[in-house]
């Protein structure tokens, strides 16, 4: 069975270092401000919200912009890591990864809406190690979010050579997004009320399994394997 962890909110929280770094970046590009508080980043593609910055000075999001922001995005996030620590796992998280990563009969994965340099970089500092995934799908990856599972099924395959049918593929998230994208590729869902999302709110969308933490591994690993 295929694991994949959405990041932000369900695995860790980041202390907003990631909007800093959107705004600053957006300066040292462009000379100018954006207002970060005008975006809703639950559970959202980081390429979406690059793009609605942009659209603020009616700057065309496409092309070498697209490149050159998200250069410099890395790098004021990396920047912003080298000054002090920002992230900090969520309750249970690191166990709950770990587990997941030693179990012979499971694969862990991350699927999640930021690109791929600053999600290593957040579980990095959160104190997550690169290999207990054995690979991730990024937020410009799919033109939603609907589209990573889809991905994350076909990367499976380049590293086992088998299809993995989408009934054994299980997404971890903590918002309405994560719940949607599953059921519209045919996982199952964990969702985890450690978000800004509230529990009536998830379980109002129908997940398989609500949670509000990932503290009871114990309790998620026998809701997998019995899958």
């Amino acid at each position: 069975m295929l694991v994949l962890f959405d990041i932000d909110g369900t695995l860790l929280r980041a202390r907003g270092v990631g909007v800093q770094s959107m705004e600053r970046a957006f300066k040292r590009l462009h000379d100018l401000q954006v207002d970060t508080s005008l975006l809703d980043t639950g559970g959202r593609l980081d390429p979406h919200l690059f793009n609605e910055l942009h659209d603020q000075h009616d700057i065309p999001f496409r092309g070498e912009t697209v490149t050159a922001y998200q250069d410099a995005y890395v790098r004021e996030m990396a920047r912003a890591f080298e000054d002090r620590s920002w992230s900090h796992a969520m309750p249970g998280s690191i166990e709950m990864a770990r587990a997941v990563h030693e179990h012979p009969e499971l694969v862990s994965a991350v699927l999640t809406g930021n690109i791929e340099a600053t999600s290593w970089l957040k579980l990095k500092d959160a104190g997550f190690e690169r290999d207990w995934f054995e690979f991730g799908v990024f937020g410009d990856e799919g033109q939603t979010r609907r589209d990573l599972p889809v991905v994350a099924r076909l990367r499976h395959q380049e590293q086992t050579g088998a299809l993995l049918d989408p009934g054994r593929i299980v997404i971890i998230g903590d918002t309405p997004h994560d719940i949607d994208c599953a059921h519209h590729s045919g996982c199952s869902v964990i969702a985890v009320a450690t978000g800004s999302a509230s529990l009536q709110t998830l379980r109002d969308h129908q997940p398989d399994l609500l949670l509000e933490s990932l503290e009871d591994t114990q309790q998620v690993l026998d809701w997998l394997l019995a899958r």
